[in-house]
């Protein structure tokens, strides 16, 4: 008797099973969806300085944001020439790349020019922060080094 009783249980434990798994399944990839739907899209590109002054706007007070953005208008010219030619040495190594022969001297040169415009645009950079450190608040001055997002 308790045979017949087991083998008429089984079939629903293992129904159950796969019913919870399936019901656990579904709730994990309505998870999913729900986190992929709610997630915002990247920010709008911007470039430099406006990237770095806008991401470090929020952490300071509204004379030391009108002062860094003051600071890094007379810049925008300098920024572009450098992005511009930072971009075309980033082209020049995707070119060595695809190349039928490659050549790992000239890839290596054009890596090096490459990472040298990225290291002017940091410089620049910095040589601006520092020149407005004077003009800022000591809060604004903590805050612009101190949060861990500028230098």
């Amino acid at each position: 008797m308790t045979g017949a009783i087991l083998t008429r249980l089984r079939p629903r434990l293992g129904l159950r099973a796969l019913t919870l798994l399936s019901l656990g399944l579904n709730l994990f990839l309505a998870a999913a969806l729900v986190a992929t739907w709610r997630h915002p899209p990247p920010p709008p590109y911007q470039p430099m300085p406006d990237r770095f002054v806008e991401r470090m706007v929020p952490d300071l007070s509204a004379e030391d944001a009108a002062r860094l953005r003051a600071a890094f208008e007379p810049q925008r010219a300098r920024y572009a020439a450098l992005t511009d030619e930072y971009r075309k040495a980033g082209h020049t190594v995707r070119t060595i790349l695809e190349a039928e022969r490659f050549d790992p001297q000239a890839l290596r040169a054009a890596t090096e020019a490459a990472r040298a415009k990225r290291r002017q645009i940091a410089e620049l950079t910095e040589e601006t922060i520092l020149a407005l450190l004077p003009d800022l608040s000591p809060a604004g001055r903590m805050r612009l080094i101190g949060s861990g997002r500028g230098f």
